[in-house]
């Protein structure tokens, strides 16, 4: 596919920015700043017996980087009514946040990194569609209906724990092939990429955190394949849902909502799960 020299001098900056070598914008504008950082990081390289390779090479590898598909968003819960099996609400933090409000939330922040990071990328083209934009309730099978109608690739149902005011931890969790999934492997290699992401990013702010894994579900009726338009044999949907912490737990509470840094660790996680799904789309 050809691509415009522009889209190559956004390729370079955006691959030097994730080299650690340019801190300026991804514009295609190369100025005296990505010149500096190109140098040194040629000269890096060279340090390794290494070398640059000519335009032909740009341009192979910004083809290579670039990343399609549709992906669906899922904020749980919403409203004010039970519906389809969907209940309004369930998790409260410790200072009174609904969790309908931070799934969200959530959704909308994972949306504009996925725009900003496909942004990025010359050639590049994801969709990203909410299963809802405001404060309403969707039954599950309906939820997951969306994926069918915009022939998703990817359905993430984004959800919040709550128990005890002190259990802790990330999971993911998909269907199993023995409750009917017909694509089991290809779920848990997409829910392990958004879980290994999400405590990454929960680390860098409380190494505390705790990692509960990727796990088995059987009532989770908005990964119910033949809802999302999956068939066996023809599964082309990857579906999991993801269950950020506990926030009934005060010192979650403060890292999401309360805290100095709520805003930043909430955006570090949306960042860290978009990227977890531009890798899957790649693989996919």
């Amino acid at each position: 596919m050809a691509i415009s020299n522009k889209d190559l001098k956004k390729m370079a900056q955006a691959h030097l920015r994730d080299q650690g070598f340019y801190q300026g914008n991804i514009d295609g504008q190369w100025g005296k700043l990505s010149d500096r950082a190109f140098k040194r990081y040629r000269s890096h390289l060279r340090s390794q017996g290494l070398e640059i390779g000519g335009g032909a090479v740009f341009a192979e590898d910004a083809t290579s980087q670039a990343v399609n598909g549709v992906v669906v968003l899922d904020p749980g819960h919403g409203g004010d009514e039970r519906t389809g099996g969907s209940s309004a609400n369930n998790a409260i933090s410790a200072s009174g946040v609904l969790e309908k409000t931070m799934t969200l939330d959530m959704a909308k922040r994972i949306r504009r990194h996925v725009n900003r990071m496909t942004g990025e990328l010359p050639g590049s083209d994801v969709k990203v569609h909410l299963t809802r934009s405001g404060d309403t309730n969707l039954g599950l099978s309906d939820r997951a209906e969306v994926a069918e109608n915009k022939d998703a690739d990817l359905f993430l149902s984004i959800h919040f724990n709550g128990f005890n005011g002190v259990a802790r931890g990330t999971e993911t969790l998909i269907l199993s092939a023995a409750n009917g999934n017909v694509n089991e492997a290809e779920d848990r290699a997409l829910a392990q990429r958004v879980q290994s992401a999400m405590v990454n990013a929960i680390r860098q702010f409380d190494p505390a955190a705790r990692d509960r894994g990727v796990k088995n579900n059987q009532r989770l009726g908005v990964l119910n394949d033949i809802s999302l338009g999956n068939v066996r044999g023809d599964a082309p949907t990857r579906a999991c849902l993801v269950e950020i912490e506990f926030i009934d737990n005060p010192d979650v509470d403060k890292l999401l909502n309360t805290g100095p840094d709520a805003r930043e660790s909430k955006d570090a996680i949306a960042s860290a799960i978009a990227t977890a799904l531009l890798d899957d789309l790649r693989a996919g």
